[in-house]
C-alpha cells in the first residue's frame, strides 16, 4: 500500500528551483483535480532537525499544487528515504531536470550547494549529477550573473549563451549590456564577438598596469554595447593578462597562508558562495565551537580571481558545508533548549504542579566542540605518539611482554622496524656502529652469536625493544590500541613548545590559546601579540610567566580513549598502574627506537 503523509507534516527542502511557471502550475493543478488527487508520490526524507516532520527532496511542484487544490489535511502519497544532505540536493536537481525543467541558473544554484557539501570536489559533484565537469563549470559560471540576468534567463527572455557571456562582466556592467541584448535581440554569436575583445579591462587589473601603456595589446576602443565616454583600455591578450593577475594574487596570498589553514582562489567557473562561520547570528555555531573551528583544517578565507573583484578577501569561512550545517544545527538546538528551560523555570508560583523540566542543554564546551585536525598536525602527532608508545613499552616490562605476545598472535611482527632495532642494539652493547637494514639481515648463526654476547640485563632490554621498535612501524589503528593498553598519559609526555606552535597558522594559534588557557594567562598582552607577526605571536605565547607548558596538551594531540578490560595476576580487574622507573640504558634504548 502506498504510504501517505499529511501535507502539513511536509516542508520544502533544499530546492534550488525559484521560478514556478504560473501557467505550468495551473495545468498541474487542473490535472490533480481531474485525477482526484496526486497519482505520482513525492520523495521525502525525515527532517534533520524537526521530529515528525518530513522534508521534500523531489516533487515540490506537486506538493504546492496539492496544497492549492486540497489543503493541508490532504494525504500526500510519498516515498520516504533516508538521505544525506548531499544526496538530497543531487536527487532534487536530477528530478527537476527530467520533469518541468528548472532554468540553468536554478540548476547552477543547486549544483553549487551540492559542490559545497562535497568540499569543492567538482569530479564527485559532476558524477552525482550525471554531468561532466565541463557542464558543471558552465552552470557554475552562471552564478556570477547579476540578479537581472538570472531573472531574464529564468523567464526565458535570453538564452543560456547570453548569460554565460554576461557572467564574465563585472555586475555593474551586466545590466547595461543586458538591456541592449533584449532591446536589439542581439544573437549569442554577435554578443560573443563584441564582448570577446573587451573581456580584460585594465582598470580592473590587480597588477601594476604601467607595463601595459606601450603594449600593442592595449586597446581603448569601445564596443557598441558600452558607453563611448568610459574610455577604459582593455587587454586583448587574455593569457598574459591572466598570468599577471595570478602572479599578483599569489603574492597577496603569502601572508594569508600564515593566517589561515585554507586560502582559496575563487574563479568564475567555481560557483563559489562564501560560507561565513562565527559565534552568533543566524548561522552561528556558538562561542566555544567557533574557537574550535578556528583550529580546523577547513577554516580559512577566499581570494577573488574574478573581474570586478580581483584580490577581494572573504575571511572566517568554513569550507566544509556539511560539517558547518551540523554545527549550526547543534547550536540552534542548544539555544532552543536553553530558552525552553528558562520559560519552564519562570512559570508563576501558583500555576500548580508543572512537569519536571528538561535538563538544559548547555552550550558546547571544550569537551564537545569538535574540528578537523589539519594534516600537518596529524603527521606530527603520529610521530609523537610513536615515541610515547616506544618509551612506555620500554618502561613497562610486564605489559611489554604481553604486547610482544599480542603482536605475534596478530601477525604484526612485520611492524618491527629493523634499522631502529639495530640502533637499540648499538646503544645497549656500546658498539660503535649499528647494523643497518640496507645491508640486509644477518645470517641466523651470526645473529645468534651476537645476541649470545649480551649479558642478562642487555638481553632483557633487547627483548623489550622488539615491541618498542614495532611502535615505529605499526599502523595508526594499532598504535592507538597500544597507547590505550599502556594507558599513556599525554600530560607526562607532551610539552607545548615552538616545535608544535610552528606548525600552526595564526587562526590555529588563536584556537590553541583559548583552549589551553594561554589567552587568559596573557591578559591584556594577548591582543597586542595577536596583532603582530606570526613569529612574534608565537614568541609571546611561549613567554608567559608561570604558565605550565609541560602537560598543556591540546585536544589535537590526544589519542582517542578505548577502554581495556584487563586483569591482574590474581584475576581482579585493574585500572591504570604507575609505570615502573626505567633504567638509564632503557631510556636511551627507547630514545633510539623513537628517534
Amino acid at each position: 500500500m502506498q504510504p501517505t503523509l499529511k501535507l502539513s507534516a511536509i516542508v520544502s527542502g533544499p530546492n534550488h528551483r525559484q521560478y514556478f511557471d504560473p501557467q505550468a502550475m495551473k495545468e498541474l493543478e487542473a490535472g490533480i483535480r481531474a485525477a482526484g488527487g496526486v497519482t505520482q508520490p513525492i520523495l521525502v526524507r525525515p527532517h534533520p532537525e524537526r521530529e515528525g516532520v518530513f522534508e521534500i527532496m523531489a516533487g515540490e511542484r506537486r506538493w504546492r499544487a496539492a496544497r492549492t487544490v486540497h489543503g493541508d489535511d490532504y494525504d500526500m502519497p510519498v516515498v520516504i528515504r533516508d538521505a544525506s544532505d548531499a544526496e538530497a540536493r543531487s536527487l532534487g536537481i536530477i528530478e527537476n531536470h527530467f520533469r518541468d525543467d528548472t532554468s540553468d541558473v536554478e540548476q547552477a544554484e543547486g549544483a553549487a550547494s551540492l559542490l559545497a557539501y562535497n568540499k569543492g570536489d567538482k569530479h564527485e559533484t559532476a558524477l552525482q549529477l550525471g554531468w561532466n565537469v565541463d557542464t558543471l563549470e558552465r552552470r557554475l559560471l552562471l552564478l556570477n550573473c547579476a540578479p537581472t540576468v538570472r531573472s531574464a534567463l529564468n523567464e526565458r527572455r535570453i538564452k543560456l549563451g547570453h548569460a554565460e557571456l554576461l557572467a564574465g562582466l563585472p555586475a555593474s556592467r551586466q545590466d547595461k549590456v543586458l538591456g541592449g541584448v533584449i532591446e536589439h535581440k542581439v544573437p549569442v554569436e554577435v554578443l560573443k564577438k563584441q564582448l570577446g575583445q573587451f573581456a580584460k579591462r585594465l582598470a580592473d587589473a590587480v597588477f601594476d598596469t604601467a607595463q601595459c601603456i606601450a603594449c600593442p595589446h592595449n586597446s581603448a576602443q569601445q564596443a557598441s554595447l558600452f558607453d563611448e565616454s568610459i574610455g577604459d583600455g582593455f587587454c586583448q591578450h587574455p593569457s598574459h593578462y591572466d598570468e599577471l593577475t595570478m602572479a599578483a594574487l599569489e603574492a597577496r596570498a603569502v601572508p594569508l597562508r600564515e593566517q589561515y589553514p585554507v586560502v582559496r582562489f575563487v574563479r568564475l567557473e567555481d560557483g563559489f558562495a562564501p560560507l561565513t562561520v562565527g559565534p552568533d547570528g543566524p548561522m552561528g555555531v556558538g562561542a566555544t565551537q567557533y574557537t574550535a573551528c578556528k583550529g580546523c583544517e577547513n577554516f580559512g578565507c577566499s581570494l577573488s580571481a574574478m573581474a570586478g573583484s580581483y584580490g577581494e578577501v572573504h575571511e572566517s569561512l568554513c569550507f566544509d558545508a556539511a560539517c558547518h550545517a551540523k554545527k549550526v544545527s547543534a547550536h540552534r538546538r542548544t539555544v532552543r533548549e536553553a530558552a525552553r528551560t528558562s520559560t519552564e523555570g519562570s512559570a508563576p508560583a501558583d500555576a500548580g504542579p508543572k512537569p519536571s523540566p528538561r535538563k538544559a542543554a548547555t552550550p558546547a564546551s571544550g569537551a564537545t566542540a569538535a574540528h578537523h585536525v589539519p594534516a600537518r598536525v596529524v603527521t606530527y602527532r603520529i610521530e609523537q605518539w610513536r615515541k610515547w608508545a616506544a618509551n612506555a613499552l620500554m618502561a613497562q616490562p610486564q605489559r611489554n611482554q604481553r604486547v610482544l605476545a599480542a603482536l605475534v598472535l596478530a601477525g604484526d611482527m612485520r611492524a618491527v622496524v629493523r634499522d631502529r632495532y639495530a640502533e637499540v642494539a648499538a646503544k645497549v652493547t656500546g658498539a660503535a656502529t649499528s647494523t643497518k637494514a640496507a645491508s640486509g639481515p644477518l645470517p641466523l648463526r651470526k645473529a645468534i652469536e651476537q645476541a649470545d654476547s649480551f649479558d642478562d640485563q642487555q638481553a632483557a632490554t633487547m627483548v623489550r625493544a622488539v615491541a618498542a621498535a614495532a611502535a615505529c612501524g605499526i599502523d595508526n589503528d594499532g598504535l592507538e590500541t597500544i597507547l590505550n593498553y599502556l594507558e599513556v598519559d599525554e600530560a607526562r609526555s607532551f610539552v607545548l613548545d615552538g616545535g608544535y606552535l610552528d606548525l600552526l597558522t595564526v587562526s590555529e594559534l588563536e584556537s590553541l590559546a583559548d583552549e589551553v588557557g594561554l589567552r587568559q594567562a596573557m591578559g591584556g598582552a594577548y591582543a597586542k601579540a595577536r596583532a603582530g607577526k606570526r613569529s612574534d605571536f608565537i614568541k609571546a605565547l611561549l613567554a608567559v610567566p608561570a604558565f605550565a607548558y609541560a602537560g598543556a596538551v591540546p585536544k589535537a594531540m590526544r589519542y582517542p580513549r578505548r577502554g581495556f578490560g584487563r586483569t591482574d595476576r590474581t584475576g581482579s580487574r585493574t585500572g591504570a598502574a604507575p609505570a615502573p622507573a626505567a633504567s638509564q640504558v632503557a631510556c636511551d634504548a627507547a630514545e633510539a627506537v623513537s628517534a
